[in-house]
Order: C-alpha cells, then sequence, then structure tokens
C-alpha cells in the first residue's frame, strides 16, 4: 500500500512540475515586452586565482558576434598568475583590484558594481565560456529585474556526469517552481540584474560575514523587494563551465551550497526540500520491500522526466543513459552530505568558510 501511496504521490507531482514548466516558458516569452539593450549592460567578472581558465574565457569573449557596453574584472588577492593572463585587455575591459582588508567575491562584486556604467549588471564567474551569440540572443529577451540564465556544469569524465546530474536536477526544479512563484535558486556565474534595484535593496550588511552565497543572498533581497524575476531557458544564453575535479572538491561545493541555503528562510525552498527528502528516505525503504522492483523502476522512470527537460535545454541527453545510476545512487550521497554538514567546515579558494 506505501509502495502505491508513494507512486501516485510523486506522479502528482511530476504532473505539477510540468505544469510549472509550461507557465515558466509562456511567462518568459510574452509578446510585447521591452528587451534588454547591449548597451546598458556592464559585466562583471570577479576572480580569485583562475590562471587556468581565463584565458578560456577571454578567448570565447573574443569570439563574441555582440558586445555588452563594457567588461569589469575585479581582482580578489589572486596568488597564482592571473593577473598575467589579463594583459592588453580591449578598450572596452576594466580591471580593477580589491583593495587590502577587502576580499571575498561579496566584496568583489561590489567593487565591479561601483565603477559600472550600465542599468544592467551581468554576473559571470571567470571559470566559464560563452557561445558567440550570447548577446546577440540576449538582447530578444524581455526585461525583468533579474533573470537568471542556464549554466552547463559539462563533465569530463563518466564519474563527473554524477556531479552534472545532481546540479541539473535542481536547476530544472527552478524552472518549475518559477513557473508558479518566485524562483528558489540562482547563480551568479550567470545573472542579470537591475542596478538600480540592487543597490535598493541590497542587504550586505545583514550577510557580509559569511563567505558565500552572494547569488542566493540578492535572490532573496530581490524577493523581499518585490521585484520582478524570470528563469530564462534558451540554449544560447548558456554558459558552460566544468565539473569538479574530485570527490572532495563536489561534496566542498555542496556544502556551500547547503550552508549559504540554509542562511535563507524562504517558505519555498523549505517545502521543496522536505517534499524532496521524503522523495529520497521513502525510496531507500521501500527498495528493501518485496515491491522494490516496482519502486526502482518508477522512482528512475519519475527522474528522466525531471531531467529531460532541463537536460533538452542544455542539449545533453546524451548523459539521460547515466540517470538510473544516479537514481540508484542519490541516497548514498544524500547520507554523505548529511553527515559530513556536522564535520567539516568547507573552504574556498584556499579559505575557510567558517560561517555558512
Amino acid at each position: 500500500m506505501l509502495a502505491i501511496l508513494y507512486i501516485l504521490f510523486f506522479g502528482c507531482v511530476l504532473g505539477i512540475f510540468y505544469l510549472g514548466w509550461s507557465l515558466n516558458d509562456r511567462i518568459t516569452k510574452k509578446s510585447k515586452q521591452e528587451t534588454y539593450n547591449l548597451s546598458q549592460i556592464s559585466v562583471v567578472i570577479p576572480f580569485r586565482n583562475e590562471v587556468s581558465n581565463i584565458p578560456n574565457l577571454l578567448a570565447s569573449i573574443k569570439q563574441l558576434t555582440h558586445l555588452p557596453l563594457e567588461f569589469i574584472w575585479v581582482n580578489d588577492h589572486s596568488e597564482d598568475l592571473s593577473l598575467d593572463t589579463l594583459k592588453n585587455l580591449p578598450t572596452n575591459h576594466q580591471l580593477l583590484h580589491l583593495p587590502n582588508g577587502q576580499s571575498g567575491k561579496k566584496a568583489a562584486i561590489r567593487a565591479g558594481i561601483a565603477h559600472t556604467k550600465g542599468s544592467y549588471i551581468l554576473t559571470w564567474d571567470a571559470d566559464i565560456t560563452v557561445p558567440k551569440t550570447y548577446f546577440e540572443h540576449l538582447q530578444k529577451i524581455p526585461i525583468s529585474a533579474l533573470s537568471i540564465f542556464p549554466v552547463c556544469m559539462q563533465a569530463n569524465s563518466i564519474w563527473e556526469v554524477f556531479y552534472e546530474l545532481d546540479y541539473y536536477f535542481l536547476s530544472s526544479i527552478n524552472v518549475a517552481v518559477s513557473g508558479f512563484t518566485n524562483p528558489i535558486v540562482a547563480s551568479g556565474a550567470n545573472l542579470l540584474f537591475e542596478k538600480e534595484s540592487f543597490l535598493a535593496c541590497d542587504s550586505i550588511q545583514q550577510h557580509q560575514h559569511i563567505a558565500s552565497g552572494d547569488d542566493q543572498f540578492l535572490l532573496d533581497d530581490f524577493k523581499k523587494a518585490g521585484k520582478s524575476m524570470q528563469v530564462i531557458t534558451v540554449n544560447e544564453l548558456c554558459v558552460t563551465t566544468t565539473t569538479p575535479r574530485s570527490l572532495k572538491t563536489f561534496f566542498q561545493q555542496r556544502l556551500r551550497w547547503i550552508g549559504k541555503s540554509t542562511k535563507i528562510k524562504d517558505k519555498t525552498t523549505t517545502i521543496i526540500g522536505f517534499i524532496g527528502i521524503i522523495y529520497i528516505i521513502l525510496y531507500a525503504y521501500l527498495l528493501f520491500t518485496p515491491n522494490w522492483q516496482m519502486i526502482l523502476c518508477a522512482k528512475t522512470t519519475c527522474d528522466i522526466l525531471l531531467f529531460l527537460p532541463y537536460l533538452s535545454v542544455l542539449k545533453r541527453k546524451i548523459i539521460s543513459g547515466f540517470i538510473p545510476l544516479f537514481s540508484l545512487l542519490y541516497p548514498i550521497y544524500f547520507c554523505l552530505i548529511g553527515i559530513q554538514m556536522f564535520f567539516i567546515k568547507p573552504q574556498w579558494k584556499g579559505r575557510e568558510i567558517s560561517d555558512i
């Protein structure tokens, strides 16, 4: 009986999920809306110790068919040769340095914003690459106070596909949620927002002591201020980055993400998190019952259907064959993350994040 209820309940959840995707597409594709003007967009790129990644980003920027107003690079006390990769920048690029006494991505982003000329701020991470028609398609997007663009975290090995799928799982849910209400996550790797709104509702003084979470706190600030926001599912606006290169780095990244989320009290996120916990715990329990084959088949089918819309946007359907294995291993990963939360302090760029 429990197995049947489990399948029926999450079958309904799946139906709501697809309705949310449909509603989000309608919201972001409304006609007769004002679209972004590239001459009003300033790109801010904070970086620290990215000597191996900056050349790739620069190469993709040079191939862009359309350009924004400016690019502002902000150096967060890099200790490698990152600055050597930024010599002889084009005229529409500017390089800034955080002064002594200031550090972290939050400080770097705000330092960059202080020097921008545009009305809209687009933040990129330094470890991404962008498609050459990125800005050509961006200027067709309806204006919103906050626009969340897709990120492809592409794996370079079979094992790293698990990391990639884990990221897409939440990203896909985020699109569905946005069809009904405000999004629950945002990535600073590819995030566009109105400067005036940011300056008006920025709550940096309340979370400055927390090293991580610049994007999530920004999202929360815009929610509280009642600003318009949208999640865009356009492949041509998808930036690409790589997955973590080791299991340790992967867990460090996920612990940072979970840590910053716990600092933001959001009812929608709490409800979805609670449903997710039930989804995983009951699944693990039912695998040890006589109906385990039915549960395994149902859970795998449900996960495939949850992933497919986002994999289609990113043109990564090729990795869908790994979803059954992902579904089987996910309860183990879920338990490991839960245990590590109590014993491990995440680090980022050689700095311990002491308060997340």
